[in-house]
């Protein structure tokens, strides 16, 4: 299945041209911390959304009595429950311990079968690239294997053929937006959905210190970049567009 560039693209909505979005993060709340709005947004607007996360958080916590194992499970259900709140169901799990992650062949592989078995029309991760600030390694490490999985490995029936094998056909994904990135070119509006952002993030109870702090946080955190683009409040992203699945066109980096 391939997604070709839309004709009709609104230049300051992009994102409206297309049906399926997927997102490929590192932890759970990585997404609902990082651009939940967006996430909620786009489902409001129709679209279908499917979460990759490839690791299970088990070292989230500074408790030094919590058992790594015992983290994983709450941090599932939660991320779950966030989901849910967004708009979605469709949650999958790679399952790496948190710090772990690598950008190795079985890990793009595992996200090459996930975008084969969804096919979405564009991704939403985390930016590999940034360098005025240090990323976490696993941020990273899920950036670098999303791009490499959307283009070439997704693409081309001769890397995975067992994903063929079993009926997932190979798949071009049309554009990938990076979260925590610098100098965003996309800025989405999360002004209507801005308290379904704060739900969801609420979902990641583990992760919470200051419950009562947390909308207070997140408005103040929202409001700069959207004042800047005359939004209440925003969420920015880097855009990257890969023509017929292929390198992105030199203006996109």
């Amino acid at each position: 299945m391939t997604t070709e560039t839309p004709l009709n693209e609104n230049p300051n909505q992009p994102w409206l041209a297309y049906k399926r979005a997927m997102v490929v993060i590192a932890h759970p709340d990585d997404a609902e911390f990082g651009f939940g709005g967006s996430l909620a947004k786009i489902v409001k607007e129709g679209m279908e959304l499917a979460y990759v996360l490839c690791t299970n958080g088990d070292k989230g916590s500074g408790d030094p009595d919590t058992v790594p194992a015992q983290l994983a499970i709450t941090r599932e259900q939660e991320q779950r429950d966030a989901a849910a709140i967004i708009g979605t169901t469709d949650v999958t799990f790679l399952g790496y311990g948190d710090g772990t992650l690598e950008s190795t062949l079985e890990v793009i592989g595992k996200v090459v079968r996930e975008i084969r078995r969804f096919k979405p029309d564009i991704i939403f991760c985390q930016d590999p690239y940034t360098r005025a600030r240090h990323n976490h390694r696993d941020h990273r490490m899920a950036g670098q294997s999303t791009f490499d999985a959307v283009y070439p490995y997704a693409r081309d029936h001769l890397h995975f053929p067992e994903h063929i094998a079993e009926g997932l056909e190979t798949h071009k994904v049309a554009e990938i937006y990076t979260t925590m990135t610098e100098e965003p070119d996309v800025v989405i509006d999360i002004s209507d959905v801005i308290d379904t952002r704060i739900r969801a993030l609420q979902a990641h109870r583990s992760q919470i210190s200051d419950p009562d702090g947390l909308a207070e946080r997140i408005l103040g955190r929202t409001s700069e970049l959207a004042e800047r683009n005359g939004y209440k409040y925003a969420e920015g992203f880097r855009r990257h567009t890969f023509r017929g699945g292929g390198t992105p066109p030199p203006n996109t980096r």
